[in-house]
């Protein structure tokens, strides 16, 4: 749930970066990394306190995990969408727009497009941290929730080895397997763009 939520924001707040001109702009885009600059215990001990009190009681939820996940792991997938649209010709979408485009129109058939393979590496890399965090992971996880990265963590310092090394292949094989169709899904859209004669 991390993945497709944190590559929505990442071309969200890279397009507002990137693209869009106003007051509070570089702000936005230092908020956006500070998660990532923070370390991990501290990240997983700050949405504890933020999210222990009414209205907004999320501890032990699955909301949270998600929200962790996704606010934590998301800067590369905003530097990735920021660097694929310091590429892209402004004249591009100026071009789309004096043909009679809306701004919608614009951002969905010629821009978005364009940034795919790197919003897909950037959901790659927010994948492979949101199935490996362990460090922010530990101060959220509730008995509800049980991840892999606890689990093994749990199997390790009971020392049941054996069962440690199950949850880890089970983990580095759900790991491979999703990487690995990402960087089709990556592949299938380069050459699609390079096909119609657009950037790689």
């Amino acid at each position: 749930m991390a993945t497709p939520l944190g590559g929505l924001m990442a071309v969200v707040v890279g397009f507002l970066v990137q693209r869009k001109t106003f007051r509070g702009n570089r702000v936005m885009e230092f908020v956006s990394m500070l998660n990532y600059a923070l370390p991990g215990t501290v990240v997983g001990i700050a949405y504890v306190i933020a999210f222990n009190e009414r209205p907004i009681l999320l501890t032990g939820t699955m909301t949270i995990l998600v929200a962790a996940y996704m606010f934590r792991y998301q800067a590369a997938g905003i530097r990735s969408v920021v660097a694929s649209l310091h590429q892209i010709d402004r004249s591009m979408e100026e071009a789309s727009a004096s043909l009679g485009a809306g701004a919608a129109r614009t951002f969905f058939r010629v821009t978005l497009p364009l940034i795919v393979p790197a919003l897909l590496m950037g959901m790659r890399y927010l994948f492979i941290h949101c199935m490996t965090a362990i460090s922010a992971t530990i101060f959220l996880v509730s008995v509800r929730w049980s991840l892999l990265t606890t689990r093994i963590l749990e199997c390790m310092t009971e020392l049941q080895f054996a069962q440690a090394c199950a949850f880890s292949v089970v983990l580095i094989l759900l790991v491979f397997v999703a990487t690995a169709l990402m960087v089709g899904l990556t592949r299938l859209a380069t050459r699609r763009l390079s096909g119609e004669g657009g950037p790689t």
